[in-house]
Parts: structure tokens; sequence; C-alpha cells
């Protein structure tokens, strides 16, 4: 039996090995108030009292109601596992009576025991009854520490108590931030910057004359709660066990100026991850391979190894006679000389493709892998993991792992279930024929473009074909061996890459903080990178474990933790697209600021763009600009930003327009948004039949004019044409010439924000 005092001495790891060896996996609620103070949190006073309550009160729990303060106590049972006690009756206020408080032991004793029959109770709590502040709104705090897979240690703040969840659906999730341990008071100070609900913590108000808390002290306190708890991450070579979850809700606001954790849980598991190094210079051999094998392509029919053969032996890499295909019986294949195994390979190629059935690629990885046979491994197939097969793609792990030992390092593999690589003037594994799949050349060089899912790729390369072709497109699926990170390290390497676009399903163990470190040193580099994350949906069974997993899921903290590295997140495919095209076609003329000007022949998207400037401001226009716009416009016009020059306005007003706005010193970028249906602007193709006489090919033509100014400015320019089909021309020229072109100015201008970032 122990009270509050003694039990706070003890050291964590002590606590956890405890616990471990006697064969829990969760801590009991005191064992989480002695962790707590050892990071210097206030915990309540309490003493332990063991076992089903008896006749009588035990000596340690009288001293302690003789000792402790206030007019009563709360009775807590203590069940390993138990998350939520007060909902079977498990938490009881008694005056401290000692009759009372044995009363009430054997009440809750038995509600347990009735309402929770699975429960093991072991004991009970009887802790001093906290007094909360009065009236003071942001009395109760949640403070977490949980273990991403992913991202490894992660730190939740915010408004705490019963009413968590409300909390947070009603600030649209603001009312709790998600922090990086190491920079937790950086992330905290940005959170409060954002959020009106954690602002109650720190800010006096009408509320209350002086703010409840001090930021600064905060931060320090989850800062040395994440260093103490630091060594129980899944990769510590401590013998620790992991902490997947500890959590305290709430943290409350004494009336006798105390915060004090008042309730806290915390869970653990033997769960482990081994990092593991990949040559990643290798890649290199997979972009630009000077030799090659295929496995899997057929002598009789197009199948998509016979695909990649074909695109392959189009290579302007790979050297004349050093492309191979694996075949059992045929000799050639579309005059490719074939070999009937792995080892028959008359020398070790840059480049293997396999695309066979997943026991046959296995078979292959691993005579490859044993005979060091290729630097880089492209595996198409599926029928892995992601199937429930998870022996075959454990057995080409391995292979790997063995093959790391070689002189050589052995070769990185990218899939499976992947589409592969296409790289630029390179070559392509798609398996898919130009004639579905087109690649015309566009603006790219310093963008590489890298997605988890091979269907995606496909879709942004169809969409961006002519306009953007990014350096390397990468498909690379399952990660059994080249994961996210890896890509983001080596194209580090590469200053002349600018752009480094991510679609990311799911992050491999630990890799999300990898990536996030590196992403950190490239944009401190004033390069760029661009993700997606797949999976924003409710965690569904784990959400109702605990707040932490109801608040912070896994989007939620990828998103925190990218952003807080400087990564740009983009929350739909429609932004991920917005953003590759800005970044890619704009690369060169980053804004000075954001102060946006806007020229439209349309009252509503003047109003429009106004709703949804996304951190932009609109331009103060100087007196001279004003002055070119009212000469150069109808005089109905609108002379000020944001410009509605109205329908009346022809291509040489509008252009003129366009042309006083970009050289206003106080504008840093444009939004050009032409309603092109007014007959005053010249906007369409040449129409054989003559039915007009507009013609965008033509020198003074609006497409023409506007790729004129383009060019006469460093200053961001992007079109909006918010019309039909009739006008893919149109868009078609401009986007051909460099300009990004919209069609709703509200993705303008989002997309320009994120530029301006």
């Amino acid at each position: 039996m122990s009270g509050g005092v003694a039990a706070t001495a003890a050291e964590p790891a002590e606590i956890f090995r405890s616990a471990r060896a006697s064969g829990r996996s969760t801590l009991l609620e005191h064992e989480v108030y002695a962790v707590l103070a050892a990071a210097g949190f206030d915990v309540p006073k309490y003493v332990f009292w063991p076992g089903a309550p008896g006749e009588g009160l035990p000596g340690e729990v009288k001293e302690f109601l003789a000792a402790v303060p206030g007019d009563g106590v709360v009775l807590k049972i203590v069940a390993p596992g138990l998350l939520h006690k007060s909902d079977v009756g498990g938490v009881a206020f008694a005056p401290r009576d000692p009759r009372a408080v044995l009363e009430e032991a054997h009440r809750v004793h038995a509600d347990v025991g009735r309402r929770a029959p699975g429960a093991a109770r072991t004991g009970l709590l009887v802790l001093e009854r906290l007094v909360p502040a009065s009236g003071l709104a942001g009395a109760e705090a949640l403070v977490s520490f949980k273990q991403d897979a992913a991202f490894g240690p992660v730190l939740l703040f915010g408004l705490g108590g019963v009413l968590t969840e409300w909390y947070a659906s009603l600030s649209g999730g603001t009312s709790t931030a998600i922090l990086r341990p190491g920079e937790v008071k950086q992330d905290l100070e940005a959170a409060v910057e954002k959020s009106p609900a954690l602002k109650i913590f720190f800010e006096r108000s009408r509320a209350h004359a002086q703010a409840p808390l001090v930021l600064d002290e905060v931060a320090a306190r989850l800062e040395t709660l994440s260093k103490n708890l630091s060594s129980f991450s899944p990769d510590n070579s401590s013998g620790n066990p992991t902490l997947e979850e500890l959590e305290v809700n709430p943290l409350l606001l004494t009336a006798d100026g105390r915060w004090v954790a008042a309730d806290g849980k915390a869970r653990f598991s033997n769960r482990r991850f081994a990092r593991s190094a990949r040559p990643l210079a290798k890649i290199e051999k997979l972009l630009a391979p000077k030799s090659a094998v295929v496995f899997g392509a057929s002598a009789r029919e197009s199948n998509p190894g016979r695909i990649i053969l074909q695109n392959l032996k189009a290579s302007e890499t790979i050297v004349y006679g050093h492309l191979r295909a694996v075949h059992p019986r045929a000799d050639t294949i579309d005059g490719v000389p074939c070999v009937r195994s792995a080892s028959d390979l008359p020398f070790p190629v840059d480049l293997a493709v396999v695309a066979i059935p997943a026991a046959g690629a296995r078979d292959a990885i691993r005579d490859l892998c044993a005979g060091d046979l290729a630097r880089a491994i492209i595996l198409i197939p599926g029928g892995f993991s992601e199937t429930g097969n998870r022996a075959l793609e454990d057995d080409i792990r391995a292979a790997l792992a063995t093959s790391r030992a070689l002189p050589s390092g052995g070769p990185v593999l990218v899939g499976g279930n992947c589409l592969g690589v296409v790289s630029k003037h390179a070559y392509n594994t798609f398996f898919l024929p130009q004639y579905k799949l087109p690649f015309h050349d566009a603006p790219g060089d310093h963008l590489v473009a890298v997605s988890q899912s091979g269907a995606y790729l496909v879709s942004l390369t169809s969409n961006l074909d002519g306009i953007v072709f990014p350096r390397a497109s990468i498909s690379y699926g399952n990660q059994m061996d080249l994961t996210a990170a890896d890509f983001l390290e080596y194209f580090e390497r590469d200053p002349s890459v600018r752009v480094l676009a991510f679609y990311v399903e799911g992050f491999a163990p630990l890799d999300g903080a990898r990536f996030s470190a590196i992403a950190r040193r490239v944009t401190a580099s004033g390069r760029h990178v661009l993700v997606y994350k797949a999976g924003r949906t409710a965690l569904g069974a784990q959400a109702a474990r605990s707040h932490t997993a109801a608040l912070a899921g896994d989007w939620e903290t990828a998103r925190a933790l990218l952003e807080g590295a400087g990564a740009i997140v983009a929350v739909t495919l429609d932004m991920f697209e917005d953003y590759v095209k800005i970044f890619t076609m704009l690369a060169d003329r980053l804004p000075a600021g954001r102060r946006l000007a806007v020229l439209s022949n349309a009252g509503f998207e003047c109003g429009a763009v106004l709703d949804r400037l996304y951190g932009l401001t609109p331009a103060v226009l100087a007196p001279v600009t004003r002055a070119s716009l009212q000469a150069c416009l109808p005089s109905i016009a609108h002379a000020d930003n944001p410009v509605d020059a109205t329908p009346m306005a022809d291509t040489a007003a509008f252009v003129s327009a366009a042309d006083a706005l970009l050289r206003d010193p106080g504008v840093d970028a444009l939004i050009v948004s032409p309603i092109p249906v007014t007959p005053a602007l010249d906007d369409l193709a040449p129409d054989p039949s003559g039915s007009h006489a507009e013609n965008i090919y033509s020198p003074d033509s609006l497409a023409q004019e506007l790729l004129r100014l383009f060019r006469e400015t460093a200053k961001p320019l992007v079109v909006n044409v918010d019309s039909g089909r009739l006008y893919d021309d149109f868009v078609g020229v401009l986007q051909r010439g460099g300009i990004p072109v919209y069609r709703k100015i509200d993705r303008a201008s989002r997309a320009l924000s994120a530029l301006c970032s």
C-alpha cells in the first residue's frame, strides 16, 4: 500500500518493467501519476487500497483520511484495461467520514463487478477531491503522448474534460494542438496563434483577468515528459516496452492554483521496429539504366511484360545490346535476346523489371539477389501483403536483407504492386500503350512526382499531359524496400530538383518521421515538398478507445507534422494537382509577398475571390495604376482592385489593364480571369466555317497578348477561365505557353496562396 508521495519516487522504466512483469499491457492510474510526477506535473494526493474492501478500513486509508485536505474524497476502481471507469460505476465521491468511505468502497467494487464482469478488480484508489477553479473557462486540459506508427512520438495539448470531442467538433479540430517533441514551444505558439479555442489557456479575456496558464511553463513540462518517455519507442535499444499512448484528461486547474492530473491512463506493447539502411545511390540506376532485363514478357501476345520490354527497347539510356528478356522457351521477343533464367544473364544489369505472378516473382528476386545480378529491381505485380500473402513478401525482404551484406550492397527494389517508373528522356515501365497514355514534352525538369498509387500517377500524368512532364514519375507500391522517405532523401542530394510531389497512402514504420526531417532540410533550402496524404477517415473502433485517437488520428497527425516540417499538404486531389501545376510552371517566379491583384470582366468573380483569398491580401493600387486603368477601361468599369473591366472591355483594353497591374510595385501576383463568352474578347480557335473572325493564334489575340505579358514580367501570373469546353483551345494555348490556368477562381487564388507560402 502506498501514498501519492511515495509512488512518485519510482523511475518510469521501473514502473513499466513492473507492469510488464505482472503480465499487463496498461499502467494503473497511480502508476501514470508516478510517470507524470517524474516530469514535474502535479498529481493528486492518494492512497492505494489493494484487493476487495473488507469489514473495516485499512490503517493507511484511515491515516490518509485524517491528513487529506478538504471535506471529501474520490474513490476509483483499479482494474487493468478498464478505460472508462465512470461508465460502469467505478468512480464515486464520499465525505471524509470513514464509515461513508467504507460504504462507498463496497458499492463501487460491487457495481463494477456487476456492470463489467470481465474486469479484473485489483483494488481502489482513494484520492483527494480536487476543487476546480470556479467558473474559469479552460479549467480542464488534455495532455497526451502517443507513439504514431509512422511519425514516432507525438504530443497533444488542448481543451479537455468530458466535452473534449465536442470542443474539437465545435472548433473544427483546432481545440487540440499536435506537437513535435523537441519543438513543443514553437508548435504550441503557432497553434495558439491560429486557434481561438487554445487562446483561452494563455491569454487574458472577459472570463479571467489573468491567463490560466503560462505557455513557456506548459511547453517545458511537455518537453520534459517527452524526454522522459523517449526510451519507450519501438526502436529503443534499452529493452523497454513501447509506450503506445499515455493520456491525462483532465489536467485540472484547481481553486488553490495547482494544475493537477485528475485522471490518467497508459498502454504499452512489445512492438519493435529495426531500422535498415538501403543503398540509395543505386536509385540512379533505377532512373537512367544502361542495361536491363524483363521477366514476364509474352512471346505470343501483348501483355504488361511485353509492353514494358517494348518501352525499354525504345529507351534513350540503355546501351544497344544490353537488353534481355527472361523466357523459358523463346530465343527472342521483338528482336530482344532471351535467356532462360536470371542466372543465365551474360552480365549484371542496372535494372530488372519483374512482371510475373507473385510466387515466380519471389523466386526471380531471390536469384537476382543471390547472384548480385541487378542494381535496381522494379516489382510490378501485387499478390503480397496487400492481399494477405505475407510469407511471399517476407521471403523477398529476407533476400534483399541478405544481399545487403554483399560488397555491392545488393539491389534496391521498387514495389510490389506498382507501375514502376517513367524517367523523362530515358524509359517507361508503365505497361500502358502510348495511344492510351501519351507523353508530350512539357516543362517539369525540376519536378519529381512520387506516388504510392500507380493509378493516381496515371491520372496525374494524363491530366497534365502537354502542360507538365516530370523529370521522374515513380510508382512505389507496397514499399517492400524503397520508401517515400528514401526517394525524398535521394532527390535532396540533387539541388536541380526544386519541386517534390508525393502521393502517400501510408508511411512505412517510422518513415514519416524520417520524411519530415528530410522535408525540413529541403524546404529550408528554398525548395518545395508537396504532399497528398490519403486515408482521411475516422479511426472507428480505435477512436472510441481514447480521446487521443479521436482527436489525432493518422491523417491529422501526418498533416500537422508534415506542415511543421515545411511541406505543403493538399487536403484534396484537386488541390494537389493545382499545386503541382503552379509550383512547376512558376518555379522561377516566386512572389515577393502576398499582395494579390485580380482582373476580371465579371462582378461575381471579383466578389467571389475576395471571399476565398486563403491568406492573400488585396493589393492597394498606386494612384498611377488607377489612372491607367481609368484611361484604358470603359467608363462603367471598376478601376480599383479587384478590377471589374466589364464585358464591354475588348482585348486591347483588357490586356492594357493587366499590364498596368503587373507594373504596380504594390502588386506581388496577378489573377487574370476573363469570362470568355463576351464578343469583345478574341479567345476562340479559328472556325473554318467562317462563323466568326476570332483566332487565338493571331499575335493580337487575348491568348497571345497574355503570353507576351507573361514573358515580360517576373511576377507570377495565373489565368482563370470559368467557361465550358468551347474554350479548351484557349486554355491549351496559355498553358503550353507556361501560364497556369484554372477553371474556378477560388482554385486559382488557393494555388497562388500556396505558392506565396
